[in-house]
C-alpha cells in the first residue's frame, strides 16, 4: 500500500510500505480522507518520529474473526482510545492519558495511507446522513466541543475567538449556539470569508487593534469568554486583554513559544485560565450527531482536497493558513 512517510523536517515521501496485519479483534479500513491537524504541522515542521494522520474517514475492507457487528463495506471513523490503564483512563479522560503521545512515538504510518487498523471497538459507523468527508471533521469537531464545554458558557454569553483556523472556525460555529455574540480575529482572508456567516464581527488585526475593537463592541466590558485558538504569543496576550473581569480564557491552541505577560493583569481581573487539550469519548459521539444533525453546519470548511501524490502541497497550504479543513484522499 501507498503511505506518506515523514523522513525529515518538511520532507514528506510517498513510499509503498506492508499493509497492515489484523489481531482477531481489528478491522483494515481503507482511508477515504484524512484531515490535516495542527499537531501534524508541528510534528511536519520539526521532523519528529511519530505517525501523522488521525482525523479520517473511510471503509471497512478486511475483519478479524473476532469482530461481531461490524460488516465489509461499513462506512466509518475511529473513536478516540487511551491506554485503559492509567488514571486518566479509568476516569473516562482519555484525552489526558498518561500515554497519549507515547502510543504514536516510534511509528512512521498514520492515517495518510491507503489503509489502516483499529479495534473493532473503536469503530462508529457513519450514518447515511454523513459523508466520508464530513466523518473525516468528527474528531476535529470534538476537539472544538471539548474547549466549549471546558468554557463554562451559559445562554447570552459574548464570546471572543481568537484566530479562525479549523478549530477556531468549529468553537465559532458551536459557541455561536448559545452565545448573544461571537468577535472573532483573523488575518487570512479566505478564513475571514468562511466566518462571515458565524461570527457577528472578525476582526484583522493588520487593519484594526483588535483588543481596542472587541472592548468598543463590549461597552469596554471586555468577552465572558475567550477562546485562544491560534496558538500565538500576541492572540494568547489579547486574550488577557479582552477578558471581562472573571471571565474565562480557554485555550486549545498550541503555543510553543514563551508568552511573556503581567501575572498582576490577571489577579486584578480574577480570570480564570484553562488549558483545552482534547475530548473525551462522550464528545466525539456528540460530535458526529451535531454534524449529522445539521446542528452546525461543517461543509464550508470541506472545500479544500488534495490527492496523496501532493500532501506536500496540502502540507504547504495548512502552513500558510488558507482555507478551512485541509483533507488528503488517499
Amino acid at each position: 500500500m501507498r503511505a506518506a512517510i515523514l523522513e525529515d523536517r518538511r520532507k514528506l515521501v510517498i513510499r509503498n510500505v506492508p499493509e497492515p496485519v489484523l489481531d482477531k479483534d481489528e478491522v483494515l479500513i481503507k482511508v477515504q480522507y484524512c484531515g490535516i491537524c495542527g499537531s501534524d504541522l508541528h510534528v511536519f515542521l520539526e521532523g519528529l518520529r511519530t505517525s501523522l494522520g488521525h482525523e479520517y474517514s473511510g471503509d471497512i475492507v478486511e475483519t478479524g474473526k473476532g469482530v461481531e457487528g461490524l460488516e465489509i463495506g461499513d462506512p466509518v471513523v475511529v473513536k478516540p482510545r487511551g491506554c485503559e490503564e492509567c488514571y486518566w483512563c479509568k476516569r473516562g479522560e482519555i484525552g489526558l492519558c498518561d500515554k497519549l503521545f507515547l502510543r504514536t512515538t516510534g511509528r512512521n504510518v498514520g492515517a495518510f495511507a491507503t489503509y489502516v487498523k483499529a479495534k473493532f471497538d473503536q469503530i462508529l459507523k457513519l450514518s447515511d446522513e454523513l459523508t466520508h468527508e464530513q466523518g473525516a471533521i468528527i474528531e476535529p469537531t470534538s476537539v472544538a466541543l471539548h474547549a466549549v464545554n471546558m468554557s463554562g458558557m451559559k445562554i447570552g454569553d459574548v464570546v471572543a475567538v481568537l484566530g479562525l483556523g479549523p478549530i477556531g472556525q468549529l468553537v465559532a460555529r458551536l459557541a455561536k449556539l448559545n452565545a448573544k455574540a461571537v468577535y472573532a480575529t483573523e488575518t487570512s482572508q479566505t478564513r475571514i470569508e468562511l466566518a462571515n456567516n458565524v461570527a457577528d464581527e472578525v476582526i484583522n488585526p493588520k487593519v484594526t487593534d483588535p483588543v481596542d475593537r472587541i472592548l468598543e463592541l463590549t461597552n469596554d466590558r471586555g468577552a465572558d469568554i475567550v477562546f485562544e485558538c491560534a496558538g500565538k504569543e500576541e492572540t494568547t496576550q489579547d486574550s488577557i486583554a479582552v477578558a471581562r473581569k472573571r471571565g474565562t480564557i480557554v485555550i486549545p491552541g498550541m503555543c510553543f513559544e514563551a508568552v511573556e505577560t503581567s501575572f498582576i493583569d490577571i489577579v486584578l481581573k480574577e480570570l480564570i485560565i484553562k488549558g483545552s487539550l482534547n475530548k473525551n469519548m462522550a464528545e466525539f459521539v456528540s460530535a458526529s450527531e451535531i454534524i449529522k444533525k445539521g446542528i452546525i453546519d461543517v461543509n464550508p470548511l470541506l472545500t479544500v482536497k488534495f490527492p496523496l501524490e501532493e500532501i506536500d502541497k496540502a502540507f504547504d497550504k495548512a502552513l500558510k493558513g488558507e482555507g478551512g479543513k485541509i483533507l488528503v484522499k488517499p
